[in-house]
């Protein structure tokens, strides 16, 4: 762990302002455990980096892989000079591991977030969610159903804004592979409780969906998450959702700009 830069004390307590922390395990004591515990110890850790100064936003980012694959990095289209970066690992899916089981990980990973960035010198009212692709369905469910965050004593409605970057909305594949397992029947489609779309509410918190160009995302990838903005802002009035797609780019080449974007918005926060 590289020592912080900068130490204040303040209210009795220490701030670590301008450093950079690996591997932490981000489950709290009183935490529920759900799932394999083995599994959570080795993969449910992040890394932090922090800016200099106080007050700061913070992106927490999780990676993709088709809930099955990946590992945490630092996204290098984030300024981390201005911007705190939470990089999380989360369970995958595998034999001991099914859904939802990596969701409360994502669930557990933004409320030790919350809990804890003050301490770091960030502002808990500045906290952002984010993730590619697997990453960003882990970050629409946790905005959007309430019982994840809830389950570690937090709520949507802490969030700044959350931006998925061509996130599946309906129920992930994943999920419907591990109930094929069991079910050779499971159909490849499905809008259940499992996916981001069938949460879809008024007092979601501000978000911006974005995806690459319909004719190079993943097939109906692009359809997936205008349709989820069409619910947010049509029928449920939601003024603080927006619809971004990525000209001329496919499902991995978006990243890299979107979070260009996002880094320009969290830059003037």
């Amino acid at each position: 762990m590289k020592k912080p830069s900068i130490v204040l004390l303040a209210a009795a307590a220490f701030v670590l302002c301008g450093g950079e922390w690996k591997d932490m395990p981000y489950y709290e004591k009183d935490f529920p455990v759900r799932g394999d515990a083995v599994m959570l110890r080795k993969r449910c850790k992040l890394d932090l980096k922090t800016p200099e100064k106080k007050g700061f936003p913070t992106l927490v980012w999780f990676h993709g892989g088709g809930l099955s694959a990946g590992r945490k990095y630092l996204p290098s289209e984030i300024d981390t000079n201005k911007i705190a970066v939470v990089s999380v690992n989360y369970r995958l899916s595998g034999p001991k591991v099914r859904h939802p089981d990596y969701i409360y990980d994502a669930a557990a990973a933004v409320s030790w977030t919350l809990g804890n960035i003050r301490k770091y010198g960030g502002d808990p009212k500045k906290v952002f969610v984010s993730g590619r692709s697997a990453g960003a369905y882990l970050s629409a469910m946790i905005a959007l159903d309430k019982k994840y965050l809830g389950a570690f004593g937090h709520s949507p409605a802490e969030l700044a804004a959350v931006y998925p970057i061509s996130g599946q909305m309906t129920t992930h594949f994943q999920i419907l592979a591990e109930r094929r397992r069991e079910d050779p029947a499971v159909r490849d489609f499905a809008v259940d409780e499992y996916a981001p779309l069938y949460h879809a509410s008024a007092d979601a918190p501000p978000m911006i969906l974005f995806c690459g160009d319909p004719l190079f995302d993943m097939p109906s990838r692009v359809e997936e998450n205008q349709l989820l903005f069409a619910r947010l802002t049509r029928i449920y009035r939601h003024k603080e959702t927006k619809f971004v797609s990525i000209p001329q780019t496919g499902h991995g080449s978006c990243v890299a700009p979107s979070l260009a974007v996002i880094n320009g918005i969290l830059s003037k926060r």
